[in-house]
């Protein structure tokens, strides 16, 4: 789990930097043109490499360019949050909210965090807000995803079964969801299936 909340990280880093709605500043330092998101792709790419204090020295370069720039207060929650503190990256992704409440990988990293914490009722919280933030529909693949595996851990399986199902809806091809709710349709048995059927959702099945 550790290993894939990681690798999420990295992908928001790269997918931020072709879709942020955060305007950004310029400056010229030793006659090279620097960008919040030249400094936020420096970022990513030593976030990759587990340099982490490089990492945060980028970030922080990026908020000396533009310090209303919501994504690199995500990604210096998501520094301390990788390195274990949890106290840390509640700050910096609060500040990120109040930059730009509009930005959504910040309430995604938010449910992350609570989940980590086992406070898996807040974290669905935080997913949901999510989904009615994401306009664009940028994030809504990952943060179905998400919610599903949060409502796996509660234990819900029929919400997350229904996650699952919004996640192949949108993404046919999606693997992991599709082993995920036949996984599920097993566990919860002939009575569930029927349910989908008197629901006439026989052909949704993956």
């Amino acid at each position: 789990m550790r290993r894939y909340m990681i690798g999420k990280g990295i992908l928001l880093f790269a997918v931020v930097l072709l879709f942020s709605h955060c305007g950004s500043k310029t400056m010229t330092v030793s006659s090279s043109l620097n960008t919040t998101e030249t400094a936020y792709t420096n970022a990513s790419r030593l976030l990759a490499s587990g340099s982490y204090a490089a990492a945060e020295t980028a970030l922080r370069q990026a908020l000396q360019i533009n310090p209303d720039y919501a994504p690199a207060y995500e990604g210096l929650s998501r520094v301390a949050f990788e390195q274990g503190q949890t106290n840390q990256a509640i700050r910096h992704v609060l500040m990120a909210k109040l930059k730009d409440a509009a930005y959504v990988p910040a309430w995604m990293l938010t449910a992350e965090i609570y989940r980590s914490a086992k406070q898996y009722t807040s974290a669905v919280t935080e997913y949901r807000e999510a989904l009615t933030r994401d306009t664009d529909q940028l994030w809504v693949v990952d943060i179905y995803y998400d919610l599903a595996q949060t409502y796996e851990q509660m234990k819900d399986l029929e919400e997350a079964h229904e996650a699952y199902m919004q996640v192949i809806m949108l993404d046919p091809l999606h693997l992991e969801a599709r082993a995920s709710v036949s996984r599920m349709r097993e566990t919860l048995g002939t009575r569930f299936l029927m349910k989908l059927r008197f629901e006439n959702r026989e052909d949704v099945l993956p």
